[in-house]
């Protein structure tokens, strides 16, 4: 009983942590801290180390990528960008039927949430709220054109 309780605590203070972070993240801008525990249960972790590269240009864009440690380079012929903690990458995943237009290498250990957009889909159909917030958020950064990646000349299937 006494490990039981021990594990719904560790489990609960890890996702206080990640509600934590994914509000400071613009794009999760004006959830709630319900919906974001509900977001965080669809984030994935992992961490990459120097050098490691996230994804190439081409491949199928189906995740989006947030920065909770390190550092990440963003590459392509026309587009040259390192980006840090509290920042996304590959927002258009969650979208768009497109394929990555740069590559994406780790510059140092870095941990970082993704998302899915299967995922995403599921969640928003469960709850449209978070979708509409989310889509809002973005939708506001792509008219400002202030998304990290930039990704606007994507390569649409």
């Amino acid at each position: 009983m006494i490990k039981k309780i021990l594990e719904f605590l560790l489990i609960d203070n890890v996702l206080k942590k990640d509600v934590a972070f994914l509000k400071k993240i613009t794009l999760f801008e004006g959830l709630s801290d319900r919906s974001l525990a509900k977001v965080s249960l669809i984030v994935f972790k992992k961490i990459y180390l120097a050098g490691e590269k996230i994804y190439e240009t081409g491949a199928h864009a189906n995740i989006i990528y947030i920065i909770k440690s390190g550092k990440v380079k963003l590459i392509s012929q026309n587009f040259n960008k390192i980006i840090e903690h509290g920042n996304f990458f590959g927002e258009l995943s969650l979208i768009a039927n497109c394929r990555y237009n740069c590559n994406a290498i780790a510059l140092k250990e870095s941990e970082l949430y993704f998302i899915y957009r299967t995922k995403f889909e599921d969640m928003v159909e469960s709850n449209n709220k978070i979708g509409f917030a989310v889509m809002k958020n973005l939708a506001f950064m792509l008219a400002k054109n202030i998304t990290i990646s930039n990704c606007n000349k994507v390569h649409m299937k």
